[in-house]
Parts: C-alpha cells; sequence; structure tokens
C-alpha cells in the first residue's frame, strides 16, 4: 500500500525537479508564483514522505495512553496530508477545491473522525456557549479499532459509541491519495507531452537556423543547456562563435555545444518516456556464480613492461577544470606538460590556459581542445 503511494509521489518529486523547476514553460503551465520559488514545494514533499511512515507503519499498543497517541498521530498526519493534496490541486491548477473534496467520502469520512476527535472534541456554540458535542475516546476498543464515546445535540445528548476499523481509515486514505496524485500527474503528463513537441521542433531546427537563432530558441524552451558548462552561457557562446575562425579551440567548443544539445534534447525525451514507465517489478531469482580461474605470480619474476601502467589524464585534467589559481595550475599543468612533452598541442593550449588563467572563455575553450585531444590520442 505504501509502495504504490510513495511510487506516485516520487514520479511528481522527479518531475518537479527535472522539468517544472528546470524550464519556464513547463513552469507557465502551473500556478508558479514568488510563493513557489522559494520552494515549498520540496518542503511539502518531504513532510509527505515523513507523514507516510506514520500513517502506512502504524502500529498498536497494549497500553491505553500509547494506543491515543499513536491514533492522534495516524488522524492529524491523514489530516495534513488531505490540506497537501488540496494545495497540490491549486498549484497544479486542477479545477478542485475543498468542496469537491467533501464530496468524496474517502476525504470526509477521515477528516470528519479527525475533527471529532483531535480538532473538536467539546464544541461549543460562539454566542451562549452551549454545548454542541463532545467526543472522547473510549478505552474499550479493541487494538484494531478507534473507538470514541460520542454526545451531540442532534441524538439529544444520547449516549452513542463509534469505532472505525484503522485499517479501514488507512485504506479511505490511501485511495484518495492515488485518485488524486493520478490527477496532478496526468496533468503533468499533458505538460511535458506538450513540452517533448516543443523539444521535437527543436531538433529539427537545429541544421536550419543560424547559431544566433539556436540560441534564442533554446532560451525559450531548452535553458538547461546553458547550466551545463562552464561557458555555456549565451553572452560567452556569442563571442566564442565570432571567434570559430581564429583557432579551432573555438570551433572545438561551438560543436561540442551542438553535440551536447542534440544529446540534451534527446536524453530529455527518454527520460519523459521513462517516467511513465509502468513501474518495473524485480523479482530474485537465482544468479549463476561467475567462476574465476586466478593464477598467482611471484611479483620478482614480472618485467618492467609487465607492470607499466597506462599514461592517464584525468585526474590533472579534472583539478585543471576546478583549481584556477597560479600555484595549483602550475603543479596539475606542469603534471600534464610531462606526460605530453611529444604533443605540441597539449603544450601550446596549456601555455594558452595559463597566461589566460582569468580569462573564462579562452582558459576553458583551451581546456575543452586539450580533453577532446586526449580522449581521441
Amino acid at each position: 500500500m505504501k509502495k504504490e503511494v510513495e511510487y506516485k509521489l516520487e514520479q511528481i518529486a522527479n518531475i518537479w525537479n527535472h522539468f517544472i523547476w528546470e524550464y519556464d514553460y513547463c513552469k507557465k503551465e502551473i500556478k508558479f508564483d514568488l510563493e513557489v520559488e522559494t520552494n515549498y514545494f520540496g518542503d511539502i514533499l518531504g513532510y509527505f514522505q515523513d507523514t507516510n511512515d506514520i500513517i502506512f507503519n502504524y502500529s498498536d499498543s497494549g497500553k491505553h495512553s500509547e494506543r491515543f497517541s499513536n491514533q492522534i498521530s495516524l488522524l492529524q498526519s491523514i489530516y495534513v496530508q488531505q490540506d497537501f493534496i488540496e494545495e497540490l490541486l491549486r498549484l497544479f491548477k486542477l479545477k478542485q477545491n475543498k468542496g469537491d473534496l467533501k464530496k468524496d467520502p474517502n476525504y470526509s469520512i477521515n477528516r470528519d473522525i479527525r475533527n471529532e476527535l483531535v480538532g473538536h472534541p467539546i464544541r461549543r456554540e460562539n454566542g451562549n456557549g452551549a454545548l454542541i458535542s463532545s467526543c472522547l475516546f473510549g478505552y474499550n476498543g479493541g487494538s484494531d479499532k478507534i473507538t470514541y464515546l460520542k454526545y451531540h445535540r442532534e441524538n439529544n445528548f444520547k449516549f452513542e459509541s463509534v469505532e472505525f476499523a484503522v485499517s479501514e481509515i488507512i485504506l479511505r486514505h490511501k485511495q484518495f491519495l492515488i485518485f488524486y496524485f493520478d490527477k496532478v500527474l496526468n496533468k503533468l503528463k499533458r505538460i511535458l507531452s506538450k513540452f517533448t513537441k516543443e523539444i521535437e521542433n527543436v531538433e529539427s531546427l537545429i541544421e536550419k537556423k543560424t547559431f544566433n537563432e539556436i540560441l534564442k530558441i533554446s532560451t525559450v524552451f531548452f535553458e538547461s543547456i546553458f547550466k551545463s558548462d562552464y561557458i555555456y552561457d549565451k553572452e560567452s557562446l556569442t563571442k566564442i562563435y565570432s571567434k570559430k575562425e581564429e583557432h579551432k579551440r573555438y570551433q572545438n567548443l561551438i560543436d561540442q555545444f551542438y553535440k551536447d544539445l542534440k544529446s540534451g534534447l534527446r536524453e530529455t525525451k527518454e527520460y519523459v518516456v521513462e517516467l511513465f514507465q509502468s513501474r518495473k517489478e524485480f523479482n530474485s531469482v537465482e544468479i549463476e556464480k561467475p567462476i574465476f580461474n586466478i593464477k598467482f605470480v611471484n611479483a620478482s619474476e614480472l618485467k618492467t613492461e609487465d607492470i607499466e601502467r597506462p599514461v592517464t589524464y584525468h585526474y590533472e585534467l579534472g583539478k585543471l577544470a576546478t583549481k584556477r589559481n597560479p600555484m595549483d595550475f602550475d603543479f596539475f599543468g606542469g603534471c600534464l606538460r610531462q606526460k605530453y612533452l611529444d604533443n605540441k598541442l597539449v603544450l601550446e593550449e596549456l601555455n594558452h590556459m595559463e597566461l589566460n588563467i582569468d580569462n573564462e572563455i579562452e582558459y576553458y575553450t583551451a581546456f575543452r581542445l586539450i580533453s577532446k585531444e586526449l580522449k581521441d590520442d
């Protein structure tokens, strides 16, 4: 029961984090206002997860005080989640309000139980203070039931014993959550379907439009590309493009931008499909253990060429990508120079980086050319 609820909640969270939060196109399809920019929605998701444990891992106790405490926590957690659902309906511009929710018995029955026992156990009129009703936990219920004693004016304050099975309360709430989570997910699916069509349109224009036009289109429909690298902001890319005939480091960067844009668009479409695939069930199967044929060798018998490690560059390049003060550059750049003494391009681009250590464009275009050279080598 809990897994199904959490799976749908995780779907909503993933779509929020990777699409609603990232793309203005998707934001415009919901009520994304200044309140939402505070990321209070993230707090709601976290609160959902925490209260799920209270609701769906409900446990009883033989002690009355502990039982009442657990039952109050259960009812109050359900009440909070009901309010959160109402907020989701508002946020995602779904045309349901509290009046509509009250017509849903999976909402109203559980809410009435909570209101009577936790919200207003003693109710009086505002004017004269006359008693309307009193509802207090009963001591005679079984461990699987919530029992309370009710006296209310409509029944001439005659004693009434009320009980509800805890399992039925939880099942009602689970059905309530699933119903409205599905409404939210259907709305999100419509948003992402429209967004996917826009992405496909961008893909079709890449080879047809000028570079500046591609930047403008990406700004509207795929702005995440500008956050994917140090110098993928529009201003830097425009300057680099204007210099692409001067040196291949600039053309290389532009080529890499096109490559990243195409792969980003493709992966985004694939992720949309993945998000709405049916949940996969993994069955435990007996996996045949591999047979290892291990041969022990005396280290003293090994020749130098047998143990010599291949030359690598990843560590130094990783440091040069983030460590940009002269001292660090001198050390890590020096290591690369020693490894690639015969590679003229690497040496020249390292010199260019060193001379332009405070210039984002010059530094990183040279860095990217070195990265490409060593990967292709």
